[in-house]
């Protein structure tokens, strides 16, 4: 683990230079400080939702700040239950997220002209907050959080892919859930996820 963080906090410092060297040599046209987005993603506990936004005091490095659920992903045949008696919100765990983060972005990678666009890697080394879900008993509230991944920037439009890693897991605290509560609940979450953003 120890190793790992290393080799996080070492990306995360090759990338702030590269940025930074990228800023005093103006490699790209324009900047925009403000960024507002919405991110989805599948990961091993279920799915994430998160609204965020970004300010770049830099062009290749800023802060954002998002808001979010994670949560089970239902059964089909539940959402088509509509029996009144039952109430099968209560066999689903559901977090709120708050997620702070670091963002470093490199220099655009490739540049399409054409479409006034470009292609950027980036990387958010953050933490989460949380609260535990319905009926958990001393669940983690403050987690590690760090996602990287590639984005195409063009005009104003952000549209991004990306890989994410944590030790935010949805079960902690043993929460009402609809599986039965892993044996393990202090595990590494890893997630897949898309998004898109506007730069204002």
């Amino acid at each position: 683990m120890i190793a790992f963080r290393n080799i996080i906090a070492l990306s995360a410092l090759v990338l702030c230079f590269v940025g930074g060297k990228a800023q005093t040599l103006n490699l790209d046209d324009g900047v925009c400080h403000w960024e507002g987005g919405l991110v989805v993603g599948l990961n091993n506990d279920g799915y994430g939702l998160d609204a965020s936004v970004a300010y770049f005091p830099l062009q290749y490095v800023g802060v954002r700040i998002g808001v979010g659920v994670a949560g089970e992903i239902w059964e089909l045949e539940d959402y088509l239950n509509d029996n009144e008696y039952y109430d099968t919100d209560t066999d689903y765990a559901v977090r709120f997220k708050f997620n702070p983060a670091i963002v470093f972005r490199s220099p655009r990678l490739i540049d399409w002209k054409s479409q006034n666009g470009g292609f950027y890697l980036f990387t958010e080394p953050g933490i989460v907050l949380s609260p535990g879900s319905r009926g958990s008993r001393n669940a983690q509230h403050y987690r590690w959080d760090v996602k990287s991944g590639i984005n195409f920037q063009v005009d104003c439009f952000i549209f991004t892919i990306g890989y994410g890693i944590s030790n935010f897991s949805l079960y902690s605290g043993a929460p009402v859930n609809h599986w039965g509560l892993p044996d393990n609940t202090n595990y590494i979450t890893h997630t897949g996820f898309i998004g898109g953003a506007i730069k204002f």
